[in-house]
Order: C-alpha cells, then structure tokens, then sequence
C-alpha cells in the first residue's frame, strides 16, 4: 500500500499493496472494501495458536495448563510450582506468538488459515507493544465473551480489544517465491500439527496398586488406652500414564495410609483416641499429613479417609483403624520417602511405626 492508503479505503478504490517491509499480498482491500477474516477462521486460529501452547506447558511441565492468547483457553498450571525454572517455558512461548503477531502480522495458525492482524490506519503490523496490548485487552472481551463474538456483527469485525488498540483481522497471504513459501508453510504446518497433539490429544491410562505393608510395628502400651497392639504403615499407589504422539510420561503418587489394632482396658472407653500420618521427603517431613479423630465409646466409626471399628468385651476392647490420606505424594524424583503413624490416646502418643526411605522404595519399587 502506498502511504497514504489504508484498510478504511472507500469501496471504489482498486486492488491495494501493502507496502510495510513485510512479505503481505497486500490484499487486504477489492472493489468491494475491506477484506475482513470471517469469525469462524478467526476462531480456528486462535485454537489451534492455544493447542501449540498446550503442547509446550505439556512437554515441559506434564500438564497441559497454560498462559493463554484470549483468557478463554489455558489456565494455571497446576503440574510445577512458580518457583521452578520449567513454569517459564509456557510464558516464553507465548511471548514468541505474540512477537512474531507484533511483527509479521501472522502467527503459525493465522498464516495457515490466511488471516492477518493490522494496524486499520496503515495496513502494517501492528507491533509488539500494541500487540501485548491487545492480548491483555481480550480480558474485557473474555466478559460473558460478547467481545469475542462481537466480530459476528461489528462492521469491521473487529473485538473490543481490536477497536481499543485500533488493529482489524484481514484476509492476506505472504507472496514469497514457490520454494520459501513451501519452507514458511511447512514449518507453521509442523508447529501446529505438534501442539494439536501434544496437547490435545492425549492417550491416558491410570491404576492403583494397593500396597503391602510397608512397615509393620507390634506395641504394648503402659496404660488402660492401649495393652497390645500392631501399627502398620500401607497405602496404595496410583500411576497414570499419558501419552502424546511419540512421548509417554508416567507419573506415580503414593497415598500414605494406616492400619492399626489395638486392645484397650473397659475403663478406657471414653478415651479420645486420633490416628496421625506424615510422609515426606527428608528435610519436608509434613508434606502430605492427616489426621483423624476415630472416636470415643463403643460404636463404630467411619469419616471419609478413616474407620474405626470397636467390639467391646469385658475382659478387654478390641479396636482396628484403616485409613488412606487423600492428597498424593509424588514419587520418582529420587527424594527418600519417609512414612510415620502414630496413635494418640487423649492427646497422648502411645503407638507409632516409621517406614523408612528403604522400606518405602521397596515396596513402591516398579
């Protein structure tokens, strides 16, 4: 396009070229105006820019949340704590899209479907800054999302994003000679077709194996609350396997539990009796913890996580307590894992059994 020439052009004026420093076909504007990019291209782009996304956050991280191009796809990542370096990988990504979008105008999806971001005054790209800008912008878009079907009926077909940071999405291809042109489209081709599936389409499969005892502890007590007893440290291990295209990533979490027997003396049946369980890495020994207030008297108890069966007898209760801790604990990252359970009779410690970093990797071996 000459300087002076833009997408607001009149409907009378003849085929234009964009004259921006960039490889556009320039025919952003026929005989009959503007050449604005339909809604649903505008839609497929920004899934599959969101898919490529996906499919970093999920190499990098083994989840497939991530910063998103439109507040609508993506989300926080749940796989890696802020701290570690790999949470950074997504963010990168994203800044490339928008940099090569501030830039060039296209993005690997937008270039595949044919459509191109602009600035509506000059017809050139519209430049990072203002790119940023108008990613930050779809927020008010992201509202009841009417921002984003706003293109539906808009003359311009233009977001609010687009109108508060004056940008239009116009149909126009890169005019390159044949075989740079094959290489550009090959790329985008690749590029998109690897984020659809690293991070779209996945392959799961999940188990749990219930564990033997990892540690089992025989007891005897000094008090009425407890005369004899077994403390043993169980659990189960679920393992969940995705796989995406050629890569496979397994990950397996240990669900800490407890089972205890013990007898105690008639005179204590209105003791508080609480079962603990701690596991974590040396150095992180809370890192998964429960406890649970398996009751007084002579009923039987149940709460979510924990049992407690009590048959009381004249010459002495018998109690039994099975419990599973909920909330996992990450194995295979080569940190020792150390389980304790403890019972407390009124607050009091009077039983407990520890599952050494040896003993767990035994038993969570395979």
């Amino acid at each position: 396009m000459g300087t002076g020439a833009g997408v607001e052009a009149g409907a009378g004026t003849a085929d234009v070229v964009v004259d921006d420093g960039h490889v556009g076909s320039g025919q952003v504007e026929d005989a009959a105006g503007p050449r604005y990019a339909t809604w649903p291209l505008r839609v497929v782009a920004a899934l599959a820019d969101n898919a490529i996304l996906a499919g970093v956050a999920w190499l990098a991280l083994g989840s497939p949340d991530h910063p998103s191009t439109t507040f609508v796809f993506g989300g926080p990542n749940r796989g890696v704590p802020l701290d570690d370096p790999r949470s950074l990988v997504p963010a990168a990504a994203l800044v490339l899209l928008l940099v090569l979008q501030g830039l060039t105008g296209w993005t690997p999806a937008k270039l595949l479907v044919g459509i191109r971001v602009l600035d509506a005054r000059t017809s050139r790209p519209a430049g990072v800054p203002r790119t940023l800008a108008r990613t930050v912008l779809h927020l008010v878009d992201a509202i009841f999302l009417i921002g984003y079907l706003r293109p539906l009926w808009h003359e311009r077909r233009q977001t609010f994003a687009d109108s508060l940071v004056g940008t239009v999405v116009v149909f126009d291809d890169p005019v390159l000679p044949r075989r740079p042109r094959l290489v550009l489209y090959a790329a985008a081709v690749t590029v998109v077709v690897l984020g659809l599936g690293y991070g779209c389409v996945p392959i799961s499969g999940s188990r749990s194996t219930a564990l033997e005892y990892v540690a089992s502890c025989e007891v005897r007590g000094v008090g009425p609350a407890l005369a004899v007893g077994t403390v043993s440290v169980g659990g189960t291990v679920s393992s969940e396997r995705d796989q995406r295209l050629w890569t496979v990533r397994e990950t397996r979490v240990l669900h800490p539990g407890a089972h205890l027997t013990w007898t105690s003396d008639p005179s204590a049946r209105e003791v508080d009796y609480r079962v603990e369980v701690e596991a974590g890495s040396e150095g992180e020994p809370r890192a998964v913890a429960a406890s649970w207030s398996v009751g007084t008297g002579d009923a039987t108890e149940s709460a979510g996580e924990v049992d407690h069966w009590r048959r009381p007898a004249p010459d002495g209760d018998l109690h039994e307590v099975r419990g599973e801790v909920v909330e996992g604990l990450p194995l295979g990252d080569g940190a020792p894992v150390r389980v304790t359970v403890r019972l407390l009779a009124d607050g009091e410690e009077v039983a407990a059994c520890v599952a050494t970093p040896d003993d767990v990797a035994a038993a969570t071996a395979g």
